[in-house]
């Protein structure tokens, strides 16, 4: 059976090598340090699962959390979030965002969920 595919999506997330190895014990991992390629890489891979991070509070990644979900709908979408802002989760989850962890994060708790994300779609 193949491993499912991650992709860490953000400016620092996507340089966290010990998160990358924590979910490399159950998948492959992709990188990519800027969000706006996140459609590219969609569809040229099958990423089962994102972890985005997101550093500004703009609509940018509510625009891509809507692509992802309209053209991609089972690639599930974990948030990493350095802001706090409420109503830009809130938009998230409401687009289709798994769950949310606030920076700074245990890479332990995100693999988990990762990991728990990634079964449920087996």
């Amino acid at each position: 059976m193949a491993k499912n595919c991650v992709l860490l999506s953000g400016h620092t997330i996507a340089h966290d090598e010990k998160l990358k190895e924590e979910l490399e014990k159950f998948a492959a991992v992709l990188t990519s340090d800027d969000n706006s390629q996140i459609e590219s890489i969609l569809c040229g891979n099958k990423v089962d699962l994102i972890i985005l991070e997101i550093s500004n509070a703009n609509l940018q990644e509510i625009e891509i959390i809507k692509i992802v979900k309209t053209k991609f709908p089972f690639t599930e979408i974990i948030l990493v979030d350095g802001n706090g802002d409420q109503e830009l989760i809130a938009q998230a989850f409401a687009f289709g965002v798994k769950d949310a962890f606030r920076r700074p994060y245990r890479n332990d708790l995100i693999a988990e969920r990762a990991d728990g994300l990634l079964r449920l779609k087996r």
